[in-house]
């Protein structure tokens, strides 16, 4: 039997003991730490699972044998882990606790089986590898989902920032609140054409009383947003600017001559017979 089979057989008959050994270190973390001692007897099972299948994958590594549930687990952990919050850096030091520890049990089977030295390194660095290997696939798959989070975070910001609140039918007014960047005036035309057209608004109250700047860049996608409002049959009406803003738009140059301007949103919805009954 060659060392690496007598490696392979090794680390699976002491995988429990792996295990437990690895758990027991990870549990000895703060109590905030989803590896803690409080952590749920369900936990502790999956746990056990995985980290058996991941020894698993290792062992037949050694026999050059392509496990492609290795490369799974490596996948799902960096997913899980990511839907669960746990940090990077805590994961990564987590699974380095597990190299520790395979490694102490490396060092136990070449000084029980007399391995070589230059054996030993051969086998230590397949080891390794297989290891870095899943170091790698875990991150992929724990950026991925982070950023595929994020994007999907941001898309509800995005239309939490851009409400298109209906007042009566066909009448609908768009509060604009904040900065509005390059990100958020194309979301801002995409946004407001999709929810005119599926709440059947035909007159559209932008609101800027919120915007406290506005450049060449906002001045233009704002016109570029009345325009193509009108081209889908909204008409839209602009309230809110202030005396410094509109200073600001008649500089550079923007005209709104044809679109209707009020003072505030109250004498916009007056005009639209909206009025507050007392």
């Amino acid at each position: 039997m060659t060392g690496r089979e007598k490696l392979k057989e090794y680390l699976l008959y002491n995988s429990d003991m792996i295990i437990q050994k690895w758990l027991s270190i990870s549990r000895g973390e703060d109590d905030l730490s989803k590896y803690s001692s409080r952590m749920p007897q369900n936990i502790i099972n999956e746990l056990i699972a995985s980290n058996y299948e991941l020894i698993k994958g290792i062992a037949a590594s050694l026999s050059d044998e392509q496990d492609k549930n290795l490369q799974l687990w490596s996948r799902e952990a960096g997913e899980k882990r990511a839907r669960l919050d746990i940090g990077i850096t805590s994961s990564i030091s987590q699974f380095n606790g597990f190299r520790d520890i395979v490694w102490d049990f490396l060092e136990r089977f070449f000084s029980e089986n007399e391995i070589g030295t230059s054996e030993a390194l051969k086998l230590g660095r397949k080891v390794d590898k297989t290891l870095d290997g899943l170091t790698e696939g875990f991150l992929t798959s724990y950026h991925a989902y982070t950023i595929k989070r994020m994007r999907a975070q941001q898309e509800m910001i995005d239309d939490l920032s851009t409400p298109i609140i209906t007042i009566i039918d066909g009448i609908a007014v768009l509060p604009l609140i904040g900065d509005i960047d390059t990100h958020r005036a194309k979301k801002l035309m995409e946004h407001s054409l999709r929810e005119c057209s599926g709440k059947e608004v035909s007159c559209l109250i932008i609101d800027l009383s919120g915007v406290l700047v506005v450049d060449t860049m906002v001045a233009h996608e704002l016109f570029k947003v009345i325009e193509a409002l009108e081209l889908t049959g909204v008409k839209a009406t602009l309230t809110g600017m202030r005396p410094e803003l509109a200073h600001t738009v008649v500089s550079l140059g923007i005209h709104f001559d044809h679109v209707k301007m009020y003072n505030n949103l109250m004498q916009a919805l007056k005009n639209f017979g909206i009025t507050r009954v007392s």
